[in-house]
């Protein structure tokens, strides 16, 4: 293994490198580097859970007279994700993300009698787990609403086409459209055909999910959800400039041509062959052949001496 090439490398990339004897280590390491970069992670003492934002899981929950919980692991929520309940410190503690069609949850404390010895037996316990269930479960439509993204005008297009069981409504409700960081603004829904009823809003460069709903359930005109997915999940490609220091740092070719890779351009590379094991099947092969062969010898003589019947 070359050392220096490999700390080389790390470097390079702005990294760090580690040899160990024992991979037993390599657990230490890590938990090392992460307590390095986000702090220590695992928190135990008593915090009282604060409400961030009021959400469906809170629901009947009476968040408000939950005892203590003793402990919770530290993170960082995305930008775009629902900070519902917070620990100590700002530190989240429930927080919920969408992506696209699917639904994520995050509880940073435990769910038994060790952090969460206290809420055990709180009676908004199975009442919480019970409302984080149901909000990751998927939601059918009521009717056939979709909503998409016009990239040309940067709004959101939401159309409503009304099931044949749903009749026309009389006077169209005030519908909403709640977003990341805040946003909040109202639809404007105009009828384009019989059953088929039509809203845009400009949401200019805000990402993330996009909730359409009337101020009062209709049947007409259901919640629809709209995911614009963020810049991140876009990126692609390579750092062509590492790639670049890294390859001449090692001797090699930035993006060769494909017959140049296994062209060793007249150097030659020391190697080394383990020849035990074709030598041993070799002398077993020889030692088979020595005792077959004298052991047919045998034979033969033995057949040449044996008598023959004589005819009288």
């Amino acid at each position: 293994m070359n050392r220096a090439f490999l700390e080389k490398v790390a470097t390079a990339a702005e990294g760090k490198s580690y040899f160990l004897n024992d991979s037993t280590g390599l657990e230490q390491i890590l938990l090392r580097d992460v307590e390095e970069h986000t702090g220590v992670t695992a928190i135990e003492k008593s915090i009282q859970p604060k409400v961030v934002k009021q959400a469906g899981i809170l629901d009947g929950v009476g968040i408000e007279s939950a005892p203590p919980l003793r402990g919770y692991v530290r993170f960082q929520a995305r930008p775009t994700s629902d900070t519902i309940l917070e620990a100590d410190r700002t530190d989240p503690l429930l927080v919920r993300w969408q992506y696209g069609l699917g639904r994520s949850a995050v509880f940073t404390s435990d769910a038994k009698n060790r952090w969460a010895m206290n809420w055990v037996t709180w009676p908004g316990f199975d009442r919480l787990w019970a409302n984080i269930l149901r909000d990751l479960l998927p939601h059918a439509p009521q009717s056939e609403t979709a909503a998409d993204f016009d990239r040309a005008s940067s709004e959101l297009v939401v159309d409503y086409h009304l099931s044949r069981n749903v009749p026309e409504p009389s006077a169209i409700p005030d519908i909403f459209a709640f977003g990341p960081n805040g946003f909040q603004a109202p639809l404007k829904v105009n009828k384009v055909a019989a059953g088929h009823y039509r809203g845009r809003l400009a949401i200019g460069q805000n990402q993330g999910l996009f909730r359409v709903r009337p101020l009062a359930d209709s049947p007409a005109f259901p919640e629809v959800g709209f995911y614009r997915q963020e810049d991140e999940m876009l990126e692609y490609g390579n750092n062509e400039p590492l790639l670049r220091q890294i390859s001449t740092a090692t001797g090699g070719h930035f993006n060769p041509a494909p017959k140049a890779v296994f062209d060793p351009a007249g150097r030659s590379i020391r190697s080394t062959m383990e020849l035990w094991p074709g030598l041993l099947a070799l002398a077993i092969l020889m030692n088979l052949a020595e005792l077959v062969l004298r052991k047919w010898k045998g034979l033969l003589e033995a057949l040449h001496l044996r008598p023959h019947p004589v005819q009288a």
